[in-house]
């Protein structure tokens, strides 16, 4: 093999691997997204750019999520803005990545109040009314680290040599409460408490593990656990553990372009204001699919849809994404320009 095409060989293996986080953030109907626990050399730094559209039609369904905009009786539409810088190193000998979220926009109710304890002051129960907030949402960390299947990618020969079959990873996200909150609304960007999640990333790779060849399915059980509110209208808002499970089967079918089957199912989440449960339990499955398209060895640009099909059937809900991604390692980009020549 010619040295320069070796090193475009290598080039494109170290970009294809590099994680792209899709950290929840304010809302939980987004998923974490294909391939997002695909791990990169060590040192490799991404920086992606995502806006969000969710729009949650309620309007027939008694399920009260706050956090997830879904409110009984009620359509919600939320415009979300979310950046995301990862970092790829090597912790306790095995792969790992550390990323921060900040995020962002505005959200629009209109609802028909049909339950008592949540609705705001001034307005008797039945009644209709709208709210919108808009500004700064909770920011978040996560760490992801490998447990088994994937060694540590310090350099690029170990890039050049990895070969997958199957991994399996454990995630920790911690969200830091001090998001825009008004204690007067029921509509809010932050949160008013702590909240995290822990993911067990499981992920079995098929086909030829090079760029145009590479085959995956790819699944992610977590749990979401989440601090008391004690400034929710005057009241006190808890809930139960929410059950995600978030599922992937991605396919190159260019060396620049993948695609994806994405499902993302939620469960339980049961509210409670002062100690009395309030509205039904979440229960809701999207369903949907990614596009991925790798502009240069360092830029890419991922859009996704996906909308609830099984769950409550009284809920309509839809995601779209459009996301822009760059990625860089300081070795690997020394490495280009001495292919290049310089």
């Amino acid at each position: 093999m010619k040295i320069g095409n070796k090193e475009t060989q290598l080039m494109a293996i170290v970009t294809f691997v590099t994680v792209i986080l899709l950290l929840s953030g304010p809302a939980f109907a987004v998923d974490d997204g294909a391939r997002a626990y695909w791990h990169g050399r060590e040192g490799t730094n991404v920086v992606s750019f995502q806006y969000l559209n969710l729009d949650m039609q309620a309007s027939g369904s008694q399920q009260f999520a706050p956090d997830q905009y879904i409110y009984p009786d009620a359509d919600a539409e939320a415009n979300l803005f979310i950046a995301t810088w990862a970092h790829h190193l090597t912790l306790f000998d095995r792969p790992s990545t550390f990323a921060v979220n900040l995020a962002g926009g505005s959200v629009e109710l209109d609802a028909d109040v049909s339950l008592e304890g949540f609705t705001p002051q001034g307005i008797a129960p039945g009644a209709s009314f709208s709210q919108s907030s808009s500004g700064f949402a909770d920011p978040s960390m996560q760490l992801d680290i490998n447990l088994f299947g994937t060694p540590k990618l310090k350099s690029n020969v170990d890039v050049l040599n990895y070969e997958p079959n199957w991994t399996l990873d454990a995630a920790v996200m911690m969200a830091f409460p001090i998001g825009k909150y008004d204690e007067d609304k029921l509509v809010n960007m932050g949160l008013n408490r702590w909240y995290g999640r822990f993911a067990l990333p499981f992920k079995y790779h098929f086909g030829v593990f090079s760029p145009g060849y590479m085959s995956s399915f790819e699944l992610t059980p977590s749990i979401w656990l989440f601090g008391e509110n004690d400034e929710f209208m005057g009241q006190s808002l808890e809930n139960e553990p929410l059950l995600q499970l978030e599922a992937h089967l991605t396919h190159d079918f260019t060396t620049n372009f993948y695609g994806s089957l994405d499902l993302l199912y939620r469960g339980g989440f049961q509210s409670e204001i002062n100690g009395v449960d309030v509205g039904d339990k979440l229960e809701v499955g999207n369903l949907g699919f990614t596009l991925n398209y790798q502009v240069t060895h360092n830029v890419a640009i991922r859009t996704s849809y996906s909308s609830n099909l099984f769950g409550d059937e009284d809920l309509d809900s839809s995601v779209v994404r459009l996301q822009f991604v760059f990625g860089w390692n300081k070795s690997s980009e020394n490495a280009k320009k001495l292919s290049a020549g310089h």
